[in-house]
């Protein structure tokens, strides 16, 4: 134990072989610094684990959103389908918020493929609802509660 004390050196006996010119206040100082540049890096590095930690959540959030993003436009086309317009809008308003909040960590690529998918989602409902509006029954529903 004492040989690998004798040979490692602490701070202090390290500045005291450095020399007659290293003085006494320059030895306290000395690991000062080097206790304060030593600190600065090990900030540094959480920093960097931070960062890196941070980058894995977004790339979760990514995984996240095309997941929820597909089971909310199915859920929309399957309304369409059946004919709940207004049902379908909703679910459709639901997603459009989903896309703009993601925005922020999404690619370019994954924003306009979802951009695309809720602009053609909503020319489905306008056209729904411009076939339900413009046909002959919707026109007999107000008729018949003249009287």
């Amino acid at each position: 134990m004492e040989a690998a004390g004798g040979e490692r050196r602490t701070p202090a006996a390290f500045v005291a072989a450095l020399g007659p010119e290293a003085g006494g206040t320059a030895a306290a100082v000395l690991p000062e610094r080097l206790q304060r540049r030593e600190a600065e890096r090990q900030r540094g590095v959480a920093r960097q684990r931070e960062l890196k930690e941070a980058q894995a959540v977004r790339e979760e959030g990514s995984e996240f959103f095309a997941a929820a993003f597909g089971r909310e436009r199915e859920a929309v086309e399957a309304l369409l389908a059946a004919g709940q317009a207004e049902e379908a809008a909703a679910r459709l308003q639901g997603l459009q918020k989903l896309l703009t909040e993601s925005v922020r960590f999404l690619a370019p690529y994954e924003v306009r493929q979802g951009q695309e998918a809720v602009s053609r989602l909503q020319a489905d409902l306008a056209a729904r609802r411009q076939h339900y509006f413009s046909s002959p029954t919707y026109s007999l529903l107000f008729n018949t509660r003249k009287k």
